[in-house]
């Protein structure tokens, strides 16, 4: 169906519509002390007190982790000798009153893994991938304009302007991108086709240990990578790489070794539009300080998905986004003139790709081409996965939301429809499946005893498809639900004859922070608003 390959995003970057939510003022270290200078030092493993204060006592604790949201916390310690890589150092007074403070980080090697690949006819690469969580393609060209300049000019990298994320949020795009598996089903129910339900049950996906799978780290590991994986809360990059180091161990382990370093940077934009411009000339200094470096690898700038709440969602381009991670990819330097992968790269980027063709590019990057001297051009279809290389060519076949594992409600192709009345008949039938969607999902879940029970308030928007398909007529709705929530929803509808359904997910469009935080379940989280609010 053409209504399910129209893709037109390219210039939407330039959207006025935008305008009214961007601050290019906004710097969290405005009122810093820029020329504060530590006076604890972290290097080869042992700390100290470069600048010692009369009357001052300094002593420094172990952090390691613990979980997603906690660390366990060590004892405090006298300068010394230090084997964890997060260190906090405090300073006090005679009366006991912290003066000063700091967190030094260091990277201490690990034992080489036994290789079970036989790697010494492989051609291999760094590969370094850089996500920022909640960045799409448009935000990341009004935030991130130096970085962008120095990637596509002197790193000859390609952005993907129209990769489609394959989840509602950094759960299911990194499980996809990591192991390869959905979370979410994909309703085919439109095509009046069999549905495919998920590969991984929330419980199994939040409650079963994943040692018998294997992720993307394990495969770097196997074939002989040293792998780092960091979540960073901060916008300092370096030591999450290993390129640069204090630990003169690390320095010497890691120079001789291909290295797969990850880093997922979760704090800088989740929440704002305006959160990853003041971070743009540290993520250029980053590319240049290391350029030598990062022009023999294959370097990766992800975002997961957009911007998933606040004011800008209600725009045309904030409705874009947030199904519409950036993706960019730069290949080593020796491999631009010798091979075709620059023009396959250049090729692929007119089309949509998803989460699922990057981690197959990586994989073939890892497994396939450096057996072949990454001079492969054919389509690939690996096994057991739902991507295909893009820095090879791909099938003849037209991507579309149809033919790739995206479940509608994220698909970014571009669609003609037309307003319906907000007061309608149809909008309040399609407003009250949407409510008793959502209060099934949690009566179903078992979280009626702490969560409230919805109540439609009113449409904010309501559009219908022009073209039906088979027989159906297709809506989208965004609603909002009575205080105390307030919470709004979006989804997409099918009305066939005197029938109604839900496709896919309901996604929550607005910021419900902490009013869920009465449930541990990510997936109903979203539909949740605690009775007893802390």
């Amino acid at each position: 169906m053409a209504i399910f390959t129209s893709l037109g995003i390219v210039f939407a970057w330039l959207e006025a519509t935008v305008n009214p939510y961007l601050d290019l003022d906004v710097d969290p270290l405005r009122n810093c002390d820029r020329a504060f200078k530590p006076r604890t030092e972290l290097k080869h493993s042992n700390w100290k007190v470069v600048d010692p204060r009369k009357n001052e006592e300094c002593k420094a604790r172990c952090h390691t982790r613990k979980g997603e949201l906690s660390n366990n916390i060590g004892n405090w310690t006298s300068p010394g000798p230090v084997l964890c890589e997060i260190l906090e150092a405090v300073c006090l007074d005679e009366k006991k009153q912290e003066t000063y403070g700091y967190l030094h980080s260091q990277i201490i090697p690990t034992p080489d893994r036994k290789l079970t690949v036989d790697t010494t006819k492989r051609k291999q690469f760094d590969v370094i991938v850089i996500l920022f969580d909640s960045l799409s393609y448009s935000q990341a060209k009004r935030s991130l304009p130096r970085t962008l300049s120095y990637f596509t000019n002197h790193m000859e990298g390609v952005m993907f302007p129209y990769m489609n994320k394959i989840g509602d949020n950094s759960r299911p795009n990194g499980v996809g991108l990591w192991f390869g598996k959905s979370l979410e089903k994909l309703d085919r129910t439109i095509f009046e086709e069999e549905s495919v339900p998920a590969d991984w049950t929330e419980h199994y996906f939040c409650s079963v240990p994943k040692d018998n799978e294997i992720s993307l780290f394990q495969e770097f590991g196997d074939h002989g990578y040293k792998v780092s994986a960091k979540r960073c809360k901060t916008n300092t990059i370096k030591r999450c790489f290993c390129l640069d180091s204090d630990h003169k161990a690390a320095r010497h382990h890691f120079r001789y070794k291909k290295k797969f370093g990850w880093i997922w940077a979760i704090n800088l934009g989740h929440n704002t539009e305006n959160g990853f411009g003041h971070a743009d000339k540290d993520f250029q200094k980053f590319l240049v300080e290391h350029r030598k470096q990062l022009d023999e690898s294959f370097v990766f700038l992800l975002g997961d998905h957009g911007l998933r709440f606040g004011g800008v969602r209600s725009t045309f381009v904030g409705g874009l986004d947030v199904n519409n991670p950036i993706t960019a990819l730069s290949i080593p330097k020796s491999l631009r003139k010798t091979t075709d992968i620059l023009k396959n790269m250049n090729e692929n980027a007119r089309k949509i790709q998803t989460h699922y063709d990057t981690r197959a590019t990586m994989l073939d990057i890892l497994k396939y081409q450096s057996i072949k001297n990454f001079s492969e051009t054919d389509p690939l279809e690996i096994s057991g996965e739902k991507g295909i290389s893009y820095i090879r060519k791909q099938p003849k076949t037209v991507r579309s939301c149809r033919n790739l594992p995206v479940p509608l409600q994220y698909c970014i192709c571009q669609f003609e429809k037309t307003a319906v009345p907000n007061d309608s008949e149809i909008s309040l039938k399609l407003a009250n499946t949407v409510t008793n969607e959502i209060n099934k999902a949690i009566s179903d879940g078992k979280f009626s005893d702490k969560c409230i029970k919805m109540e439609f308030d009113k449409t904010l928007e309501l559009e219908k498809y022009n073209d039906e398909l088979n027989g159906s007529i297709l809506y989208t709705i965004k609603l909002r639900m009575k205080k105390p929530s307030e919470a709004e929803f979006k989804a997409n509808m099918k009305v066939s004859n005197d029938s109604i359904s839900v496709l896919g997910l309901v996604e929550r469009s607005n910021r419900y922070g902490k009013t869920a935080d009465c449930i541990g379940s990510e997936y109903h989280r979203p539909m949740c608003y605690c009775k007893k609010q802390e």
